[in-house]
């Protein structure tokens, strides 16, 4: 079997995946009309999501070690179908939406450390920036399917007719990941003698300082999923489908800039942190350029600079996941990503609500925006002091 047919499988397999688990912030306005939400219970949409991920990402990752990344990524793709579904014809209020919300997180979380798994145990140590970032390229590739394809569906046949079809994108994901990826590669085993205790791998200072790191980094990705589109309308006056092109144009850009990212570091000798830490930094520069953005600004204008935050604050998680997969211990790939996942999932969940919060007291959202800056930049401080091993101990 072709390494390239397993990146294939996990790319569509996670962009199915991440289409679902972004599917609702998508359509926060069409939810927001219906069930009659306030902006800070739109944050808590995906909120419910990553509480669901936080929780369900070191089991995802144990079970990944000893199941077999095919037969996760696969079977949760499938439970992404089913929830999607689900949902539609269960949530009529918002409290109907607690419990689905939080087991569509549980599905997200089996995605990344299948896949991380997958690509990294198929290709050599030079390639596996490349590779894991291509595999990273699904979450933003699944988020601007969903801005592309969901909003329209929802402007048109009403938002639930709009999780009925990522539930069908779903289910034709996993029978392209199944056909492709037909068997379980082998784990590398640690070396006889060598067993550390799950413990004590995590609490080792370079995955704990580039887990916690992993709070900050989708911050400025999932506010924008679930702003955006609000933003530029209420601020500038931007109607609904062109601020969903915004953010499909900017989805996009976090896609390719990952794997842009991610190839450079391997032309750079294998080393992920630098071009991490001035990622993150020029992801915190641009969150102040939309906290100033004049309300006269062209739209073009505008477009670019969305384009620009999309290319920097999209563009942390394959550099982050191949950093984590090579401080990892052979074998413990899928449980040290996972480890990684939990702490992103922290983010991921408090960010949206948080900046709501700030956005509905300040009646402004130049305070949302200033505070994700400086989130960044705690995320480039924490980044700063990883010591990363050379290639030839990966």
């Amino acid at each position: 079997m072709s390494p390239w047919s397993v990146l294939t499988a996990a790319m569509t397999a996670g962009t199915a995946v991440s289409l679902i688990g972004q599917a609702y912030p998508t359509l926060a306005p069409f939810i927001r009309a219906d069930l009659g939400l306030s902006l800070a219970a739109v944050g808590l949409l995906n909120t419910f999501i990553y509480i669901g991920t936080m929780l369900g990402s070191l089991p995802s990752g144990w079970l990944t070690d000893k199941l077999g990344s095919r037969t996760v990524m696969i079977v949760g793709t499938l439970a992404g179908a089913s929830l999607a579904v689900a949902i539609a014809l269960l949530a009529q209020s918002q409290w109907m939406f607690i419990p689905l919300l939080f087991l569509v997180g549980l599905v997200v979380a089996s995605a990344t450390p299948a896949g991380a798994q997958a690509v990294a145990q198929s290709f050599p140590p030079e390639r596996r920036g490349l590779v894991i970032g291509l595999r990273q390229m699904a979450v933003p590739l699944g988020g601007a399917l969903a801005a592309a394809i969901l909003p329209a569906v929802a402007h048109f046949a009403g938002w639930r007719w709009a999780s009925v079809v990522a539930a069908l994108i779903a289910v034709v994901a996993a029978l392209v990941a199944a056909r492709l990826y037909y068997e379980s590669l082998p784990s590398k085993a640690a070396p006889r003698g060598a067993h550390p205790a799950l413990t004590q791998v995590l609490r080792e200072r370079n995955i704990l300082l580039a887990a916690i790191a992993g709070v900050t980094l989708p911050t400025g990705q999932f506010v924008m999923i679930t702003y955006l589109i609000l933003f530029l309308k209420e601020r500038y006056g931007v109607p609904e489908l062109t601020g969903a092109a915004l953010l499909t144009a900017a989805q996009f850009a976090g896609a390719f800039s990952r794997v842009f990212w991610s190839w450079l570091s391997d032309q750079m000798g294998g080393q992920r942190k630098p071009l991490l830490v001035m990622m993150v930094g020029l992801a915190g520069l641009s969150a102040l350029v939309l906290a100033w953005l004049p309300s006269g600004t062209p739209l073009l204008l505008k477009a670019l600079i969305v384009v620009l935050y999309g290319a920097t604050a999209l563009g942390w998680q394959g550099l982050h996941f191949s950093l984590l997969t090579e401080l990892s211990p052979p074998g413990w790939e899928g449980r040290v990503v996972g480890f990684g996942l939990l702490f992103t999932s922290i983010g991921i969940a408090s960010a949206p609500p948080l900046f709501g919060l700030l956005v509905d007291f300040s009646n402004n959202y130049a305070l949302g925006w200033i505070a994700q800056a400086a989130v960044f930049g705690i995320g480039a401080l924490l980044l700063s002091n990883v010591v990363e091993r050379p290639r030839n101990q990966v």
